[in-house]
């Protein structure tokens, strides 16, 4: 005769299956989505691009074009086909190791693409380049996540050169395929109307999963870290939203 289960154990199994399916859901949650809130990009300008992108936490962000050291001298216009580019957000950051550094950048940029380069593009960038000593595996644990790469033969100049572009709609409902959430900011309060002090490298806030840089080799030592960003962005007013 086949064997049957207690009902005690059928019901001890079932309670067991119920927290897995509620432990499993709760996890799944706490998974951070992967783009920014285009439901609030603004309208486009006289070149094609939004006039404002918003991040998960409602911080809007315009182009940083004013000319300001907190801007890094970057001007309206620069951003002019085929090759000009402009920044809504960028932060970068080096990890100093004894295999060499590595130079970190995160951006939402905007830029030509086409066969005549007069597209307007807008997308986010993970990228991260510089020379280590040891050819290999590498992680880099980030304020939106891991990201794996290798380095290469250490006889090249820069034998880490990883970049990962993510197109985002510049129309209004659209959506960001990367992996930005939110944009960071300076910890310390930077000059009104700006995330940070452009090239001053200062602590920063807002990352969807921490807020520094954390790389790893292979066999997952940690190599380095740092929690120094130098963050661009220039905030966009209420009204202007409307």
């Amino acid at each position: 005769m086949p064997r049957t289960t207690p009902p005690a154990r059928r019901r001890a199994l079932l309670l067991l299956l119920v927290a897995g399916t509620a432990l499993a859901a709760l996890l799944a949650a706490a998974v951070p989505t992967y783009s920014i809130n285009t439901r609030l990009t603004g309208r486009l300008d006289n070149r094609g691009f939004p006039l404002f992108y918003t991040d998960d936490r409602g911080v809007s962000l315009r182009l940083c074009e004013t000319g300001t050291r907190q801007c890094q001298g970057a001007r309206r216009g620069d951003l002019v086909p085929p090759n000009g580019e402009a920044f809504y957000w960028m932060a970068t950051a080096t990890v100093r190791t004894s295999r060499g550094p590595i130079d970190v950048e995160f951006a939402l940029e905007a830029a030509f693409a086409g066969a005549r380069g007069r597209l307007p593009i807008v997308f986010d960038r993970i990228r991260i380049r510089g020379h280590l000593d040891e050819a290999g595996g590498y992680v880099l644990d980030h304020p939106y996540g891991s990201t794996s790469f290798r380095a290469i033969t250490p006889t090249e100049q820069r034998n880490v050169d990883f970049t990962r572009d993510r197109r985002c709609s510049i129309e209004r409902g659209g959506a960001c395929e990367g992996r930005i959430t939110n944009f960071l900011r300076a910890a310390i309060p930077p000059p009104k109307g700006y995330l940070g002090f452009g090239g001053r490298r200062t602590p920063v806030l807002g990352g969807t999963v921490r807020n520094d840089l954390v790389l790893s080799s292979a066999d997952g030592t940690v190599i380095g870290s740092t929690d120094r960003f130098a963050v661009m962005g220039r905030r966009i007013s209420r009204l202007a939203n409307r």
